[in-house]
Parts: structure tokens; C-alpha cells; sequence
């Protein structure tokens, strides 16, 4: 496979290391910094060319034309963008994966092209929320641009509806139960399926309906 990489920063670098060990991969770097492209060079098995990955003629240089996979990972979104533009247009590039540095780019950059587009903060935001919310539930997915969440929750040993059907639950409609794990297994959520604690329920739908569906589903009895 043919991939382009613009941008050997810090994610970059680890991008161009995961590429670089299979070698049926053919990759080219473009990168701003002739450090940076001095260090790529020594480290990696990959075709460096010093430029700016906006420029339309440095893209040609690189022949982007013969590329199988763009990745934009420069920590410019205005780059990674207008590259981005380039690419699907001028260039008929079949894929291109980007960096947005910034979540409020998340939505230009997929309307510049871009087919899968990626937030750090995002998943840093993600993980922290993992970690307050102690064990309570999971975030697997969220996408803020489309209010898409899916989460992962365990019914607790005394929640009240242990027992309880899942057609007889009383759930937030814009909130799905996408599948029950059990005892190693998973389950298809079928309407006259009973709640047992310990169960791990997927949740999938907008994020305060999700939200409210773990509070319902993790609900104990009273003493």
C-alpha cells in the first residue's frame, strides 16, 4: 500500500513506526521541519520530502496522485484541511484519514474530505470521564457532531430492575439496548429477555437518553 503522511510530529512519528513495519508498505513523509525530517530519515524505512503538506505542487512531488492512503497529522488543521481538499479533488485519493488538532474542526475537516477524522482531545475527554464516572458505565464511543454515544454499564447486585424483562422497562426512547453480556457470552436484547445482575448492558443512542437509561438501569433498591 501507498501511504502519504503529512506531519512527523508526535503523532505522526508513531503512525509512520506502525506503517513502516510492514513492509509491503511504501511510505512518504511530508514534513515542514528539516529536523524533524532528518530524524525521520535516520529512524524509518520512508521517502522524506521537506515542504509544506498545503502546497499543491509539493503534494505533486509527492505524488499523491499514486496514493492509496492519505494521513493528515500535521498539528495545523488549516493544513491538515486544505490538504485534505487537495487531495479528493485535485488528486482522486481513495482514502484520507485526519488529525483535527481542535474538536470544533472535527465537522470542516470531514466537509473538506476527509473519510475518518480523529480528536485527541476527544479521547482524552473520553478517558477522563471513564475515570469519574468509578465503574458506573463506559464510554466505547461519542460523537458530539451527530450527539452519537454508546456505553457499556453493569446492572448492580441489588439494581431494581433485576428480574424485570426488558419490555417491561420504562426507557428513554432515544436510548437503545444494543446487546447483554452474560457469563462470558453475549445475548441479542430480545424484549422478554430478564435483567440479572452482573449483566453488561451496550447502550447506544443520544447522550443525555443514554445517560439517563445507565441511572435507570444501575437504580438500586431501596432499604
Amino acid at each position: 500500500m501507498r501511504v502519504l503522511v503529512l506531519g512527523a510530529g508526535r503523532i505522526g512519528t508513531h503512525l509512520i513506526r506502525y506503517l513502516s513495519h510492514d513492509e509491503q508498505n511504501k511510505v512518504t513523509v511530508v514534513e515542514k521541519s528539516q529536523a524533524r525530517c532528518k530524524e525521520v530519515s535516520n529512524e524509518f524505512d520512508a521517502s522524506i520530502i521537506n515542504g509544506d503538506g498545503s502546497s499543491p505542487r509539493v503534494l505533486k512531488v509527492a505524488e499523491l496522485s499514486n496514493a492509496d492512503l492519505l494521513i493528515l497529522a500535521t498539528d495545523n488543521d488549516y493544513v491538515n484541511m486544505t490538504a485534505a481538499k487537495y487531495a479528493k479533488k485535485d488528486f482522486g485519493v481513495p482514502r484520507v484519514f485526519a488529525i483535527a488538532n481542535s474538536p470544533r474542526n472535527k465537522t470542516k475537516m470531514r466537509e473538506s474530505g476527509a473519510d475518518v477524522v480523529v480528536c485527541p482531545v476527544d479521547l482524552a475527554l473520553q478517558d477522563l470521564e471513564n475515570m469519574f464516572s468509578e465503574n458506573r458505565s463506559n464510554t466505547v464511543l461519542y460523537r458530539p457532531e451527530i450527539d452519537l454515544k454508546i456505553v457499556e454499564t453493569t446492572i448492580p447486585l441489588n439494581a431494581q430492575v433485576i428480574g424485570k424483562k426488558l419490555n417491561e422497562l420504562d426507557l428513554p426512547s432515544k436510548s437503545t439496548v444494543s446487546l447483554v453480556c452474560r457469563n462470558g457470552g453475549y445475548l441479542q436484547p430480545d424484549p422478554e429477555l430478564e435483567l440479572r445482575s452482573e449483566d453488561r448492558i451496550l447502550l447506544m443512542g443520544e447522550a443525555k437518553a443514554v445517560e439517563a437509561t445507565v441511572d435507570q438501569l444501575r437504580s438500586e433498591e431501596e432499604a
